[in-house]
């Protein structure tokens, strides 16, 4: 007892003094300055500085954007965050330069590019590129390192990424005319051989170069059969043989090869615990099995590069055709249902089809069946137009390639071990006049990070007007990720008037799955404008499902065709993603205001791998 009274004594005479210097303090001492931690502004800024510091500082680059749009950054604090970004990829670019790294020092001179000058508007001129190669320069430089380093497929393809070829000199296209003819790249042996003959790099209607066309029977030797032998599977009760027959061609002459990447994609997808040996076939050896490897794969644009140890016969080239005539006469060579070294002919049906999630496939009435997937669709020149992937079910007797020009893109990435990975921004958006209208924003992207919002309507990027998905997405292609983009936005206000803003904004690697992504992280109405192009209100949540009103349709969606319209009410009953379709289902329950507003149940499905995002 005596204890505690001595202890509760001194808290009392604490308190006394602690109380004392406080007042002692408020005297003596102006008043406090009002704590902005956690103010919006000091919130942004402390996210800032966190990107500055992380091993991607470039992503700071969408948090200023934003608080300089919305005012939480003045134009000198603007300036100063834009000059530390700098200076950390010039410190990348010096560093990669001096390594060798002449993909990091292309995607730093590209960002400084973007960076320098004054790319808000704002009167913020900085430096940014003194001292700075071209990109055309370290193109070169990185095509002659790779023919050094015994990469002349690379070495040829890095080679036409630059803008022109007419500044070579005339050792350096003699070299790289040599290669292409190794190659068969006729596009090559064209450009380089009027360097030659007159100096320049311009299409004249004369000029040599003139490549020699193969017969179908010389190409044929290019191309094997894809044999991957997955064990035994069990159906009702019985072990069968399980294989994988596909397609291939030999794109280099160290024994590289193009295939699709469903073909081969028991060798490296995480999710199969299953047997899986990859092999290839020889045309006319089809007892030999060469055991493969696979080197690099895109899963979003169907692709693996494989190596086996043999040095192929023939090598094929990939076409500069951007877009493919209806009409137009093509071959498909491939190992239908394992019957190497077949030749089928057609024309192209149609070009610009929405397939993939990004880019455009060809539809081409020609014979494929199973096992052409991943052989190559030929010009009459002897070109690859594309490569061949076959097995869509809802589009029984009708098949598709894929177009060189996009492969192009990211052709010389395959050749590094592992998954190729694309830039995005991190947005779904659908083709309105005059640009691109957000849909969807996906949480923690580039878009969300920089505030674009749904409704805005993108105009124009890197300069160019983009009104398509396709436009957009060729530019995206373009870019590693943590590239810098100028972008203009149009948006509308409250009031109706429309506003227009440039912002810069860093891209990041886009997910496979970016509807899977969000799924963990959202509910399924978020991604309602998404996956069935319906914007909708919440309005209530009973207990047998969410009750919710459209309040948007996108035209051509599957919401428009199943002619749902702003203002029907809805209950949401159930949903489910099957993960072997790849697909989302949802039931609702709606009173549909073209119907008269009856009662009626509908199952809305759509493909987890949706074209819509950028």
């Amino acid at each position: 007892m005596k204890h505690r009274r001595q202890h509760r004594t001194i808290l009392r005479a604490s308190t006394v003094v602690v109380a004392a210097m406080l007042a002692f303090s408020a005297c003596e001492t102006s008043p406090p300055v009002p704590d902005r931690t956690f103010t919006r502004a000091g919130l942004l800024v402390d996210a800032v500085e966190a990107r500055l510091d992380s091993d991607r500082p470039i992503q700071a680059v969408n948090t200023v954007t934003q608080g300089r749009d919305r005012g939480f950054l003045d134009d000198q604090e603007t300036r100063t965050f834009l000059e530390r970004v700098i200076q950390d990829e010039r410190d990348r670019y010096r560093a990669a330069v001096a390594d060798r790294d002449y993909r990091t020092a292309v995607a730093a001179e590209h960002n400084l590019r973007r960076l320098g000058g004054d790319p808000l508007e704002l009167g913020l001129a900085v430096d940014a590129t003194d001292g700075i190669a071209s990109r055309d320069q370290l193109l070169l430089d990185w095509s002659l390192a790779e023919l050094d380093a015994g990469e002349p497929v690379l070495a040829l393809y890095l080679l036409l990424r630059r803008s022109t070829l007419g500044d070579l000199d005339s050792a350096q296209v003699a070299r790289f005319l040599d290669v292409a003819g190794t190659l068969n790249h006729d596009e090559a042996v064209r450009r380089l051989s009027r360097i030659a003959a007159n100096g320049s790099d311009a299409a004249t209607s004369g000029g040599g170069g003139t490549a020699v066309v193969d017969s179908a029977a010389e190409m044929l030797r290019g191309t094997v059969t894809v044999w991957v032998n997955r064990g035994i599977r069990l159906e009702q009760g019985v072990g069968v043989p399980d294989r994988v027959i596909g397609s291939g061609f030999f794109v280099d002459p160290r024994g590289y090869l193009l295939t699709n990447y469903h073909v081969i994609s028991s060798e490296v997808d995480p999710e199969y615990e299953g047997y899986s040996r990859l092999f290839v076939k020889l045309p006319g050896r089809p007892d030999q099995r060469i055991p493969a490897r696979v080197v690099g794969y895109d899963r979003i644009f169907d692709l693996a590069l494989l190596k086996v140890e043999v040095d192929p016969e023939y090598v094929f080239s990939l076409s500069d055709t951007r877009e493919l005539e209806p009409g137009e006469r093509v071959l498909a060579l491939g190992s239908p249902g394992g019957l190497d070294s077949t030749v089928t002919s057609g024309i192209v049906s149609a070009s610009g089809r929405r397939f993939l999630q990004m880019g455009e496939a060809v539809q081409v009435d020609v014979p494929i069946n199973p096992g052409n997937s991943g052989g190559p669709l030929v010009l009459p020149d002897g070109q690859v137009a594309g490569v061949v992937f076959a097995g869509l079910e809802q589009f029984e007797g009708v098949n598709f390639a894929i177009p060189s020009y996009w492969i192009r893109h990211f052709f010389p990435r395959l050749f590094e071990d592992g998954e190729v990975t694309h830039a995005w921004i991190g947005i779904s958006v659908f083709e309105v006049d005059h640009g691109l209208q957000v849909a969807y924003v996906a949480p923690g992207s580039p878009a969300d990070r920089a505030g674009i919002q749904a409704g805005m309507v993108l105009t124009e990027i890197e300069g160019t007007a983009v009104d398509t998905l396709a436009g957009a997405q060729d530019v995206l292609l373009g870019v590693a990720s943590d590239s810098v983009l100028s972008t203009v936005w149009r948006r509308t206000a409250a009031d109706g008037s429309v506003h227009t803003t440039r912002r810069l904004l860093a891209t990041d690697q886009r997910p496979y799955s970016p509807v899977e992504d969000a799924l963990e992280r959202q509910p399924i109405e978020a991604l309602f404008p998404v996956l069935y192009g319906m914007d909708v209100d919440r309005v209530s949540a009973a207990p047998w499902g969410p009750d919710f009103v459209i309040t948007g349709v996108q035209p051509g969606s599957i919401a428009d065709e199943s002619s749902l319209s702003v203002d029907d009410p809805f209950a949401l009953r159930d949903w489910r993603v099957d993960r072997d379709l790849r697909a989302a289902f949802i039931q609702i329950v709606i009173k549909k205001r073209k119907a008269g507003f009856l009662e009626s149940g509908v199952q809305l499905g759509a493909f987890l791998e949706t074209d819509s995002f950028l």
